[in-house]
């Protein structure tokens, strides 16, 4: 009986190593993903220099501030559907200060993999004395309408896309078979296998199916938003046909699909500007669609670490004003 102590140690002392490898395997794995993507794109892009210098682009400075102000409105309402999903579990926080904690949290969506935004937004939330079991169930909820959603706006535009009588009748399915999946009794058992396979506990709670719903069309609205942002850049530097935006909103959301779908890519790296750049083949060469869509990653970037700052700064200063 002596020597089982020690026999468990050194058993668990192996685990903890293969654990280790497997996870530096899965960096090694990801940082070749991200050099294989990279090393696409510039050679992509190398081979279109011509057509690249050779179009047209021209900068209009009005369609580039409503691209700006239509993005910052697209993480407004994402901030505030997170705000949303804490009410509908009975959390209350103040508004200013769950926009802050939601707006550092999607930072970390540019390191490898997405369990450091859930770990970042969990501990913020534990921190103002929020329930972790609920705050995680949030958090699954966040991430399951926000692919619904877009999954929603692209059954709704894809005939834009591409009309076909199949791609209708598709799309006229999707949508209330999205609904069903999301009602509580059929939602909740699948939930629990994904997480299980996630080595995750299982959602302590679900919301009511009414919440749900009013949820699903209020993300798939904000789809709107992010499109109507990629399209105003378009047209402010590339002068993009009006008929390209519904097509430019479908592929948004498509791409913000696809990103997640490829988790192990941070944040969607290539994958959202391969989907972008096929939505706009149709109205521009494949090199200019190609460098509109790297731009685009850029100009997202940018808009959303400025509205991380602010967030954070009106956090600050709303919390000092409770405060006297």
């Amino acid at each position: 009986m002596s020597g089982l102590p020690g026999k468990t140690r050194a058993r668990d002392e192996v685990t903890r190593v293969v654990q280790s490898q497997k996870r530096v395997l899965a960096r090694l794995g990801q940082a070749a993903l991200v050099v294989a993507i990279a090393y696409f794109l510039i050679t992509s892009l190398r081979r279109s220099w011509a057509s690249i210098q050779g179009y047209a682009w021209e900068v209009r400075p009005e369609w580039l501030v409503l691209s700006a102000i239509a993005f910052v409105g697209f993480y407004l309402t994402q901030a505030l559907g997170w705000w949303f999903l804490l009410r509908g579990f009975e959390m209350r926080s103040p508004l200013p200060l769950a926009t802050a904690t939601w707006a550092k949290s999607i930072l970390a969506r540019y390191l490898p993999g997405t369990v450091f935004m859930f770990v970042g937004r969990a501990w913020m939330c534990h921190a103002q004395g929020l329930p972790l079991d609920r705050v995680s169930a949030a958090m699954f909820y966040e991430q399951v309408l926000g692919v619904c959603s877009a999954l929603v706006a692209l059954a709704v535009l894809f005939p834009f896309w591409e009309y076909r009588p199949s791609a209708m009748a598709f799309a006229l399915l999707a949508l209330p078979l999205l609904i069903a999946v999301l009602h509580p009794r059929v939602f909740a058992p699948l939930a629990n296998v994904v997480l299980g396979w996630l080595r995750r506990p299982p959602l302590a709670v679900v919301l009511h199916f009414r919440g749900v719903v009013v949820l699903l069309a209020y993300y798939s609205t904000t789809w709107v938003f992010a499109g109507a942002g990629a399209w105003f850049l378009g047209k402010g530097t590339l002068n993009l046909a009006y008929g390209a935006l519904p097509v430019v909103v479908a592929a948004y959301a498509l791409a913000y699909v696809a990103g997640m779908v490829a988790f192990m890519i941070p944040s969607g790296i290539g994958v959202r500007e391969a989907v972008l750049t096929a939505s706009l083949v149709r109205f521009l060469p494949a090199g200019v669609a190609l460098a509109w869509a790297l731009l685009l990653r850029v100009w997202v970037t940018v808009i959303e670490l400025i509205f991380v700052a602010v967030a954070v700064a009106v956090a600050s200063v709303s919390d000092r004003w409770r405060r006297k």
